[in-house]
């Protein structure tokens, strides 16, 4: 069954509720400042805990982010062959770890025998940080014994507030059910749920309705489908930013991603957007809430 056929009837007053809400605030001299925005400026969303900080999706760099002063850390979560939850981002093994093969294909203990200090950038991202002048870390021995994490170490990182991408699974439902699970003892004002899909974002929905859902969008056909479920935020392409922010009703945060420099962060800032996902969030924190005194 399509989503479509899954909403209908009632994707059509969720569309008609969402266009109203649109219209109103436009006709508002004032927007709402939407749930999950700073009162003053961006939020900033450690991506991956700040990949290029620290080892991405491990306990130091959650960790890290939690420190740095980042006010959500995002994580990536999916399942391993034994259908337990960890927190890895890509299907297979060979770009953030010592591991080869897919992790569906591992089962927890093979995951965790795993070296995760030294992960490597993905090409686009190299090729992005190319074009901007920054070189790609290289962590050394500075990680040494960094593990892929369970859900349940993630949790339990103090002072945590997460936002948990589903990664595109075809064990979906048992994803969006073991999370949902690893939640419900979680103080559900410090987490929120995003994904590309929005068919686990609707299933987690109905799983617990509580939850705040962020819908992840690269294109404006996936904008529009993300805004027809209930969700507290956008995540958007920065060049699709200033669209969205049109676009999405009052009461829904735009976020931007993914941000990796303090320039683009504060042209963003200016823009408008809620948050910032950034993998460099202690110069993103700095950029953003200097001290008017120490202002240039």
């Amino acid at each position: 069954m399509s989503l479509a056929d899954a909403l209908f009837p009632d994707a059509l007053f969720l569309a008609l509720s969402l266009l109203f809400v649109g219209c109103a605030a436009r006709q508002s001299q004032v927007r709402p400042v939407p749930p999950f925005a700073a009162v003053v400026g961006p939020v900033v969303i450690a991506h991956r805990g700040g990949s290029l900080e620290a080892p991405e999706n491990t306990v130091a760099s959650l960790s890290h982010a939690v420190v740095a002063g980042a006010d959500w850390q995002e994580c990536d979560v999916t399942l391993t062959k034994d259908e337990h939850v960890v927190v890895i981002h890509d299907d297979t093994l060979e770009r953030t770890t010592n591991g080869q093969g897919k992790v569906a294909a591992k089962t927890l203990a093979e995951l965790r025998a795993l070296d995760a200090s030294r992960p490597k950038p993905a090409e686009l991202t190299r090729t992005r940080l190319a074009e901007r002048g920054i070189e790609p870390p290289d962590f050394g021995a500075r990680f040494a014994g960094a593990k892929i994490p369970t859900f349940d170490e993630v949790l339990s990182i103090p002072g945590r507030r997460l936002m948990i991408e589903l990664k595109r699974s075809d064990r979906g439902p048992l994803l969006v059910r073991k999370v949902a699970e690893g939640l419900r003892q979680a103080d559900f004002t410090a987490v929120m749920v995003a994904s590309f899909d929005d068919q686990l974002l609707f299933e987690l929905h109905n799983v617990e309705p509580a939850l705040p859902l962020l819908g992840l969008a690269a294109d404006d056909a996936s904008i529009e489908r993300m805004l027809m479920l209930p969700i507290s935020v956008l995540g958007v392409r920065a060049d699709l930013a200033a669209a969205a922010l049109k676009t999405a009703p009052a009461g829904v945060a735009v976020w931007a991603w993914t941000i990796y420099d303090a320039k683009t962060a504060v042209e963003l800032a200016e823009l408008g957007v809620h948050g910032i996902i950034t993998d460099a969030p202690t110069s993103v924190l700095a950029a953003l809430r200097q001290d008017p005194a120490d202002a240039p």
